[in-house]
């Protein structure tokens, strides 16, 4: 299997389950990935009650400093569209899509494009970012929220969500971003930015 980054990728074995892994960029992929049905399925169960969205105010204020011009797209929202209504509430004019609960795609150019807990679960996140490019205003920024994966991997919670398929480090963004041809301006904890050059 080749990489997105051009280069072939060797299958791995963690906890007795395969993976494709980059040895040029990092990517690590799940060689099984759930169809649509199933990851349907499993995204029905997340609960949206008052800590959801006290957390989903909490990732607001991680990201609102990165948060480029007013137009924004909320891209993978999940069940409600929480995060674009507290980006709403706060003076921007926020989006929303998700492929399962919200797939009408509001095609427009937009400032910002805030990814929260979506990269993981994309079975070509860098394909994905491609096309969402064409999306994003010149100077416009991607924001995308995904758990860095550690140096050892035989514990490591992230792999055990079936959903999860797509895990990178910070060899892996700075590969990416060079593909994109943007710019990567922050890389903190579990956030990301990634601004348009061209």
């Amino acid at each position: 299997m080749d990489c997105p980054c051009g280069f072939k990728m060797n299958l791995i074995n963690i906890n007795k389950n395969k993976y494709f892994y980059c040895n040029n960029c990092g990517y690590l992929k799940k060689e099984v990935v759930l169809s649509s049905e199933k990851q349907k399925e499993r995204y029905d169960y997340h609960v949206c009650d008052d800590k959801y969205l006290a957390y989903m105010n909490d990732v607001f204020n991680q990201i609102k400093e990165f948060i480029i011009g007013n137009k924004v797209l909320d891209f993978g929202c999940g069940k409600i569209h929480a995060l674009s209504d507290i980006m709403n509430n706060n003076g921007f004019d926020s989006y929303f899509y998700d492929l399962f609960y919200y797939p009408s795609f509001p095609s427009d150019l937009y400032d910002s494009i805030v990814m929260i807990e979506v990269f993981e679960h994309l079975d070509n996140p860098l394909d994905e970012l491609l096309k969402l490019k064409h999306f994003l205003a010149k100077g416009g920024r991607f924001i995308i929220q995904t758990k860095m994966y550690p140096k050892k991997l035989d514990n490591w919670w992230y792999l055990r969500d079936t959903t999860h398929v797509s895990f990178v480090n910070e060899a892996t963004i700075d590969e990416w971003a060079k593909k994109l041809n943007m710019k990567l301006i922050s890389l903190n904890g579990d956030i990301f930015v990634l601004e348009r050059i061209d």
